[in-house]
């Protein structure tokens, strides 16, 4: 009988192989993770005065929040694309879950001005293994990588349309950042448990091809980081400001100045859909991409020229973040189209290095120069990303 029990216990257990429904659930969290990732990074722009009178500084001096964010954000990513691109993308989702969970907490408590700057640096540094994990974790399990990133950054657009809405309604209501931030800390915790739980462990289905450890970038490559460069400080620039020009150049209150945020968001989050159903047709990246910059210059434009009327700055708001919503996707899909490895968390840094420095640089000219003058930030960098992309074309064809 003892020597049946030893037999029995000595039995190895058969490991889990996973399955399709375990990538699915894996690619759940991840979109969850990037709802969270929404939510948190565009509740700034409503809350960033409040923040500022909490620590005592100045409006503009608050916009360090956004370098602070970055720079951690970029430090984490390019570890991803760097010394862990062999590690479980899943695992390291987890942990920026945790980190950016943490950060909130404590921007939700701290009353000075070094704690929120730290606290932002480690929201950052979470962010970047988030976002980078995330599409990495795409790329490699999709069967349609362009279809997968472009429906995983439509989850970012919804968080990014409850961001300002919830920022607006606590701080109108209770004018409490803790409630703001704390709240969203339980909600990114909750992701971390799905990730944890669902994330790791999912086989890859596109094999990297041989060179791929080499850490070489192509040219195009290259051009697409350049672009999403500016893009991500054109996109967050103006999701952070257009709350504080819609105050000041149009005379809206605090929550109006959120819906118009959050229209902003929700815009982007129609392109991004729009944009997923036109390559489930077969719709060109590169075609759609240069529609979408066309479009988001001269909304941008339109935006800059508006003064007085809060209605035409909520359509302009609302044209520029539709126009904005395919971009993201299309950069990421043209430029993972070799099949990289460490391609999607080069993007990731490289794209967010111009959240480092164009949303402080916007504030500081919206608030030393006028509202429109920081506005007019915007159309330059659509200016600049759609010089961009016409060379990427004509030198790849499109």
């Amino acid at each position: 009988m003892a020597s049946r029990l030893r037999g029995k216990s000595a039995r190895p257990r058969e490991a889990h192989v996973p399955t399709g429904r375990d990538t699915q659930a894996a690619h759940a969290a991840a979109y969850f993770a990037l709802l969270c990732v929404g939510l948190y990074s565009t509740s700034f722009g409503p809350a960033l005065p409040v923040i500022a009178r909490r620590a005592a500084v100045d409006l503009d001096t608050a916009g360090l929040i956004f370098t602070a964010l970055f720079a951690g954000s970029i430090s984490a990513s390019s570890l991803v694309a760097t010394r862990l691109r062999r590690r479980d993308p899943g695992s390291l989702s987890t942990a920026g879950l945790i980190l950016v969970s943490a950060g909130l907490a404590t921007i939700g408590v701290a009353s000075t001005w070094p704690v929120v700057l730290a606290s932002s640096l480690l929201l950052g540094a979470g962010d970047g293994l988030i976002v980078a994990a995330g599409h990495t974790l795409i790329a490699e399990t999709a069967e349609d990588v362009t279809a997968g990133l472009s429906r995983l950054n439509i989850y970012f657009a919804f968080g990014a349309i409850a961001g300002p809405l919830w920022a607006g309604a606590v701080l109108e209501l209770w004018d409490s950042v803790p409630v703001l931030y704390i709240g969203i800390a339980v909600v990114t915790l909750a992701a971390a448990g799905m990730m944890f739980a669902t994330g790791r462990g999912i086989p890859v289905r596109r094999a990297p091809p041989q060179g791929a450890a080499t850490g070489r970038l192509s040219r195009l490559v290259l051009r697409m980081g350049l672009l999403l460069f500016l893009y991500v400080g054109a996109e967050f620039g103006l999701g952070s400001w257009v709350a504080s020009y819609s105050e000041d150049a149009v005379g809206a209150g605090m929550f109006e100045g959120a819906a118009v945020t959050s229209l902003y968001w929700g815009a982007l989050a129609i392109g991004r859909i729009v944009s997923g159903q036109l390559f489930a047709r077969g719709a060109s990246a590169q075609r759609v991409l240069l529609i979408a910059l066309a479009g988001a210059l001269v909304s941008s434009g339109v935006l800059v020229a508006t003064t007085g009327s809060f209605a035409f700055a909520a359509a302009a708001a609302f044209a520029t973040g539709l126009c904005f919503g395919p971009i993201w996707a299309c950069a990421m899909a043209i430029a993972a189209d070799g099949g990289e490895r460490q391609v999607p968390a080069a993007m990731v840094t490289i794209g967010n290095a111009g959240g480092l420095l164009f949303p402080w640089l916007q504030g500081a000219v919206l608030v030393s120069g006028s509202a429109t003058a920081g506005i007019a930030v915007t159309w330059v960098l659509c200016a600049a990303m759609l010089a961009v992309a016409a060379v990427s074309v004509r030198h790849h064809g499109g």
